[in-house]
């Protein structure tokens, strides 16, 4: 954790002036543009490119998880981080998709962002109840993000901001085919260097550091007749960062994907079919060099997921309220979870998930909708080395999902919503406080598919510039895993993670609210959760007693306010219970051990509240063939102590804590030809 503290405060050192070492600036720029409203239907939210770019990010420009952390049932992890925790679900019961095709290392740049260009977005859905035939393995939330389709009118576009340079170009190659193309990359290592030579000494002990930060998206759409087209893209992103504290002590670490997804589509008078095959590609790699007690250590860890899918939808829409979808999808993945050298055995799994969806809509009177899956899942677990096969099974899970919205007066609805879930790839989360890189292991003979159950209900309206959703959820989980030595994880401890994990249960209820008023030259919004998690019956934890789940906050409140250029967005969070292991907290380190006093018992350590208020001003205007859009925000304005994470430093052998905290001066600015 000391590592991803000190990374993070590198950053911060780029940006402004050096703080003290054990203080972070928010990292938040205020980006706005036109906005929109939030399209609502059955458990959906739906936003648009001007919706997204409209939100609050920390590298300048619109991002669609900062989005989705702005609406109810969402709590954030850490503030200024990528993390979401939703209706009581951990981050990695979350997914996150590209145009259908799951994408599992979405964070980009330590967790300031994601790795999808806005320039290429057209838009993003968080679905959180009520969901699809096509959505699965999963048991919190669906977080989809559709690309658009290139239109052939030819452009260029270079944007700069804090963090990221950027360039792109959009055409047609004149025998059919449209295509979009853009590239990032992040300048961290040259304003490193730029920041070491004008503050010397202000890097909090920092002594070397290396970065290449980076993606590169492209898509082609072929227009094969007025009936039908297709589709390929690509997504290649990589973190790879490396420093060293000392002489005697150097560090990397880092992360890639690589998304190839190719897609038909095909419409007709009655039905429409979809089909689509891709390839995801996800890796990490740790590597530490370090003198420690006068032993020298070294450890390189790899982790892997390799997945191979095929997934198709049928849609029949008849005249009248009818209509059925159809679909199928199947999944060959390959795990290297934490593998050290060959001590780490891999996993291939097989999911195949078919599903039928029927619905019956009458417009503003009546929706229903009803959806049926059955998941057969198969895993194998075998040795790379001698491809000898040490376990093999398989089970059959169904799921169910209803959704109902009844619209009794002009202006006012009734909406429910019932889903039983089942997931298959689990995340193990790093240390229990902070922010960490996360591991993704599949289900085996001794780690069962974690499930949920939830149900929600409320009522829905629209009068005139004013529009207002307020209801319940209640969300009982069962199968969470639990890392037990999660302070261990991306260490040699890893070769036996199955060994390590305990089952336990959850449960989350709440009540959220959202409100938007629309209004000529004025825009607001509001979100309000008020909501109470727990975990419990976990056999080593606290003896099976319950306790609040990570980022458990009671309220969170997110309230923006725009007017023409200028807008003001105000984030309220309370703060969360931090536990450690009951009685002492050991805290191996390479070959020692440290009893870590500060975390002892349930819920020992109360995490202050969180707020900041930011402000910013966007402008477009045009300057001969070039078109511009600037953007200037400063974060933090009223300088609040902002609390992320509590870490423990080995050198002093001691728990220490790092906060956000200055004002800060954030800017974008985009130029199209």
């Amino acid at each position: 954790m000391k590592k991803i503290a000190t990374l993070l405060l590198i950053l911060v050192s780029m940006t402004c002036a050096a703080q003290e070492p054990s203080w972070l600036d928010t990292l938040d720029a205020a980006v706005k543009t036109d906005f929109r409203r939030i399209e609502a239907s059955l458990g959906h939210l739906h936003t648009g490119i001007e919706g997204i770019r409209s939100i609050v990010s920390p590298v300048g420009e619109g991002d669609p998880i900062r989005w989705a952390q702005s609406l109810p049932g969402v709590t954030t992890g850490a503030d200024g981080t990528t993390a979401m925790y939703v209706r009581g679900g951990g981050s990695g019961n979350n997914l996150f998709t590209l145009d259908g095709v799951p994408v599992y290392g979405y964070s980009h740049i330590l967790g300031l962002t994601t790795l999808v260009p806005t320039d290429v977005i057209e838009s993003a859905e968080l679905s959180k109840g009520g969901f699809d035939g096509d959505e699965s393995n999963f048991t919190a939330s669906h977080l989809r993000v559709v690309t658009r389709n290139p239109d052939g009118d030819h452009n260029w576009s270079i944007a700069l901001n804090n963090f990221l340079l950027s360039a792109g170009v959009e055409g047609d190659d004149r025998i059919g085919r449209n295509y979009i193309v853009s590239a990032r990359v992040s300048p961290l290592a040259l304003e490193y260097l730029a920041v070491k030579g004008l503050l010397p000494g202000k890097l909090g002990g920092l002594e070397n550091f290396g970065a290449f930060v980076g993606d590169v998206y492209g898509k082609i759409n072929f227009r094969i007749n007025n009936a039908s087209y297709a589709t390929a893209s690509i997504l290649a992103s990589q973190d790879h960062y490396s420093f060293s504290m000392s002489k005697n002590s150097s560090e990397a670490m880092g992360w890639h994907n690589i998304v190839g997804i190719v897609q038909y589509h095909w419409r007709g008078d009655i039905t429409r079919f979809d089909v689509t095959a891709a390839v995801n590609k996800y890796g990490s790699v740790q590597q530490q060099d370090k003198v420690y007690h006068g032993t020298r250590n070294e450890l390189s860890l790899s982790s892997g997921l390799t997945e191979y899918s095929l997934q198709s939808k049928f849609n029949h829409t008849w005249d009248g309220p009818f209509s059925l979808d159809e679909g199928f999808s199947v999944r060959y993945a390959q795990f290297a979870p934490g593998q050290v050298g060959e001590q780490m055995k891999r996993t291939n799994t097989i999911l195949a998930t078919p599903w039928v969806q029927a619905s019956y809509n009458v417009p503003d009177k009546i929706s229903l909708k009803a959806v049926m899956r059955g998941n057969y899942y198969h895993n194998k677990d075998y040795l790379p080395s001698t491809k000898e096969v040490l376990s093999s099974s398989g089970r059959i899970d169904p799921e169910v999902s209803l959704a109902a919205k009844w619209t009794f007066t002009p202006h006012l609805a009734f909406e429910a919503t019932f889903d039983r879930l089942v997931q298959y790839y689990h995340t193990l989360e790093g240390m229990p406080v902070g922010w960490s890189l996360d591991l993704i292991v599949p289900t085996v003979e001794s780690v069962l598919p974690e499930k949920s159950l939830q149900g929600g209900a409320g009522l829905s309206g629209r009068f005139g510039d004013h529009s207002l959703s307020v209801g319940g959820f209640y969300k009982l989980m069962n199968n969470l895993v639990y890392y037990k030595y999660s302070q261990e994880l991306f260490s040699g401890g890893l070769a036996g993670w199955a060994e390590h994990v305990e089952l336990g249960d959850g449960r989350s209820y709440g009540l959220e609210t959202l409100y938007e008023l629309q209004h000529q030259d004025w825009y607001a919004r509001a979100s309000y959760t008020l909501s109470k998690t727990t975990r419990e019956n976990f056999p080593s934890f606290y003896d099976g007693a319950p306790f609040h789940a990570r980022f458990d906050r009671r309220h969170m409140l997110n309230a923006t306010l725009q007017w023409k250029d200028i807008s003001a967005t105000m984030i309220l969070q309370s703060g969360h219970w931090e536990s450690g292991e009951a009685v002492t907290y050991d805290l191996p380190y390479m070959d020692d051990t440290f009893t870590a006093k500060y975390f002892s018992g349930v819920n020992n350590y109360h995490m202050p509240t969180v707020f900041r208020l930011d402000l910013g001003w966007q402008k477009n205007f045009t300057t001969g063939r070039l078109e511009h859009s600037v953007n200037l925000g400063v974060c933090n304005v009223t300088n609040h102590f902002n609390p992320f994470m509590l870490y423990f430093d080995a050198d002093s052998e001691s728990w220490k804590e790092i906060a956000l905290l200055p004002i800060m001066p954030n800017f974008s600015w985009r130029v199209s030809f």
